[in-house]
């Protein structure tokens, strides 16, 4: 599409008045080597302010030697070609880079305020030259522009190129886009929010939002949460969800604002996204990994689920066949079945997994321990509750390590002694550990 006729709306005028010519070269040498000048190779010498504004853009070579020169004169009765007008949106509103002189930006400031109230004249400090286009805008007449410079849409003025369809017959802001209110305008007035409402589709996205979630445009908008807004329409989801979760990421959203800084919390939200989703399959695989997960922050800094990711999703038929294997190399009466207790091996990573998430304790840590045989790991249950971990038992090299209860709580008495008897039965020692955590030392 055409930028430059969204820009110029097909509103080319009659010109009633012609500036005077001037020595343009002249001019840009002149100022070559002017403070404000030398903050950059462009640089928009405004050379005039009374009774009209005048200035020259002026690109210079490594030498200070000028190598473009192109003038934009502002006064009523005179518009500027297309090509002009897109120009200047491009090199003077739209980048950073053109230097200007701040002291005549603040007289024409100071003369129009004054001059003209209804043209709502505002500052921008932080992006003087649109002044200027303002001024041009208001004296030009029946311009987007105008229209959007006098209801304070600064933003939105600067990004109207981007609009994917401009209404020519606009006789307000809310008439530019499909029927925003100016309650969202004003919200959304940055740049990313003028790229945000710049496409059709989220126009009539945002209106419904507005609808059922007024309170997510009481405030004005930053640039990240713009953006966020809009990967969430992207998204495909439904206007409840996207209100929920912008609602949700809103506030810490603005805080930020460096591009930088939004690409880094975006990271962190797809992987809590991508958590969020993992959180939803284990808690459908098992009431323990369920329970456990009511009780934690959800986060993708869950290290517990980060461990389930890689054991039962990217790597589960790996370490079942890898668990089975050294099984194999395990001595099988090991495991009993009483009547009041059953020892086991685990027979499945998940079998592992379980048990730990639901202990609390580290036994995660003692997968690649356990299927290379460097020490065995033994589920201890009640006869009558077979599926429930009760004691987690290692033994390392014949010797009894490890035997406790959930959240390494020690066995009662008469645990520790069918224990014991366990070890006893199956000439495993028992002199190192003590039942006592508050002295066992585990190696």
């Amino acid at each position: 599409m055409d930028h430059s006729i969204n820009l110029l709306e097909l509103n080319m005028q009659e010109n009633t008045w012609i500036p005077p010519e001037i020595e343009e070269e002249e001019l840009a040498y002149s100022v070559r080597n002017d403070v404000n000048a030398l903050q950059s190779t462009e640089y928009l010498f405004i050379f005039r302010t009374d009774p009209y504004i005048d200035s020259i853009y002026i690109v210079y070579d490594p030498d200070r030697k000028p190598v473009y020169i192109r003038r934009f004169a502002i006064h009523e009765g005179y518009t500027w070609d297309r090509d002009s007008e897109v120009f200047f949106h491009e090199h003077c509103i739209k980048s950073q880079n053109c230097g200007y002189p701040g002291g005549q930006i603040e007289r024409i400031y100071e003369k129009y305020k004054e001059l003209r109230p209804e043209w709502h004249i505002q500052r921008y400090w932080t992006k003087s030259l649109r002044l200027l286009d303002h001024v041009y805008n208001c004296m030009k007449e029946n311009t987007a522009k105008e229209m959007l410079y006098k209801a304070g849409l600064d933003e939105l003025a600067a990004h109207i190129d981007e609009i994917d369809e401009l209404n020519l017959g606009a006789r307000k802001p809310a008439d530019i886009y499909d029927g925003l209110t100016m309650k969202v305008l004003r919200s959304v007035n940055c740049a990313d929010g003028a790229a945000l409402v710049s496409r059709a589709e989220n126009r009539i996205f945002i209106k419904e939002l507005n609808q059922k979630f007024p309170d997510l445009f009481e405030d004005k908008l930053n640039d990240a949460q713009c953006r966020y807004l809009a990967t969430l329409i992207s998204g495909d989801l439904t206007v409840g969800e996207a209100g929920r979760l912008f609602r949700s990421r809103k506030p810490d959203l603005a805080f930020i604002r460096s591009r930088s800084t939004y690409y880094v919390f975006m990271a962190m939200e797809r992987n809590n996204m991508r958590f969020s989703e993992l959180r939803k399959i284990f808690s459908s695989m098992d009431p323990i990994y369920e329970n456990y997960f009511k009780s934690v922050n959800d986060s993708g800094d869950n290290r517990a689920l980060k461990q389930l990711e890689y054991y039962l999703i990217l790597h589960r038929e790996e370490y079942d066949r890898q668990i089975r294997r050294a099984n194999r190399k395990r001595d099988y009466d090991w495991q009993e079945r009483g009547e009041k207790y059953i020892v086991r091996f685990p027979q499945t990573i998940n079998d592992f997994c379980r048990e730990s998430i639901y202990m609390q304790n580290c036994l995660m840590t003692y997968v690649e321990a356990m299927i290379k045989n460097d020490t065995t790991i033994l589920f201890m249950r009640r006869a009558d509750d077979v599926n429930k971990p009760f004691i987690t038992v290692e033994v390392y090299h014949g010797e009894l390590m490890q035997a406790y209860r959930r959240f390494n709580v020690d066995c009662t008495p008469e645990e520790a002694a069918w224990i014991r008897d366990y070890c006893k039965r199956h000439g495993i020692k028992t002199g190192k550990f003590k039942f006592n955590a508050a002295v066992d030392e585990l190696f």
